[in-house]
């Protein structure tokens, strides 16, 4: 059976689109497994709710009250707050006997819908210079290792050679999400923290303000960006350690550690706190120092050639999630080791 899979993601920005996009008919993606169809809203042909399920999505609303807190809460109603949209229709093949129900792996099946709406978004982004346009909202939580979709969606399921409807959804053929909100409340910090930090200065140390950056952008799963912030928050604490330790000869310093070449956690995290503290990231936290390598190995590609490396980039969604969360909290690890010397 080919079974194709109408997805509608809805965004609160409008796309940056200009006349000749009345007359494009879209992206068409090839995957091994499947085909994607990624067209933008036309509006002066076709409404911003186009069927039966988007008009329900429409009605509805979202809201949030924190716990504990007597005023304040987060609401939208869908009809409200969205004012464009991008279509995915993905099109596969699914052995089925006559007897057999039809039924998807529906959190794959919104991997990739919401992976070909982005190519778009990514384009218009980089092509446009449109850093205000959202992607479709696809967050990790590192509590659970689940994703989630922050933007409203909506989804059909139908025989792709009939057009009817199949009863996926426990005996519905169509679903629809609000989308979701983070939680308001997300823990809480003693005053002697907040004071230890302002100690420092009116802005907060670097290589902190870029770990926590780090992991906004995993749970946000650019990855690439994740890996390139965690990789800059050790190099500025390593170099704020040398800096402390030897002053006015950092750069003669540095220039030694260079010289005599190995890894960037070699020289950083091994051969220079080694000489100046007695101390050794390997020998303290050993798989800190593995991971921080690791992640380095990934920084180099992404900085020489712009992709991961092969190894990462061939890891199923949740491995490559949880792998890149490990390499934060190896860093985080090391940059508070090092800051501590």
């Amino acid at each position: 059976m080919r079974i194709a899979a109408m997805m509608q993601y809805y965004f609160d920005a409008q796309l940056p689109r200009d006349p000749s996009w009345a007359s494009w008919g879209g992206l068409n993606l090839q995957a091994p497994a499947f085909s994607a169809e990624v067209s933008p809203w036309n509006p002066s042909t076709q409404p911003l709710f186009p069927n039966d399920i988007d008009n329900s999505l429409a009605g509805t609303s979202l809201s949030i009250v924190p716990l504990g807190m007597h005023r304040g809460a987060i609401s939208r109603t869908i009809a409200d707050t969205v004012i464009d949209r991008i279509q995915v229709v993905l099109r596969w093949e699914q052995d089925l006997a006559p007897s057999d129900t039809p039924s998807i792996d529906f959190d794959l099946t919104q991997e990739r819908g919401v992976n070909a709406a982005n190519v778009l978004v990514e384009h218009l982004r980089s092509a446009g210079r449109a850093a205000w346009m959202p992607r479709v909202r696809r967050a990790w939580r590192p509590e659970d290792g689940r994703f989630y979709l922050l933007s409203p969606w909506t989804v059909t399921v139908l025989d792709a050679d009939t057009q009817t409807g199949l009863p996926v959804f426990a005996g519905a053929n169509a679903q629809l999400s609000s989308g979701a909100v983070r939680s308001p409340g997300t823990g809480s910090i003693p005053v002697s923290g907040l004071e230890a930090s302002l100690q420092g200065g009116t802005e907060p140390p670097l290589h902190n303000v870029l770990l926590v950056d780090a992991e906004t952008a995993v749970q946000s799963l650019a990855l690439r960006e994740a890996i390139l912030a965690m990789a800059s928050a050790s190099e500025t604490a390593a170099h704020t350690y040398i800096a402390t330790h030897v002053g006015d000869r950092t750069k003669r310093y540095e220039q030694g550690l260079a010289s005599v070449g190995g890894s960037f956690a070699e020289k950083y995290y091994e051969r220079a706190p080694t000489d100046l503290s007695s101390r050794s990231l390997r020998s303290d936290d050993p798989s800190a120092f593995s991971m921080l390598e690791e992640m380095y190995r990934e920084r180099n590609a992404l900085m020489h050639s712009g992709r991961t490396t092969v190894r990462l980039a061939t890891l199923d969604s949740r491995e490559r999630q949880r792998t890149v969360y490990g390499f934060l909290g190896a860093a985080g690890r090391a940059v508070d080791w090092i800051s501590a010397l």
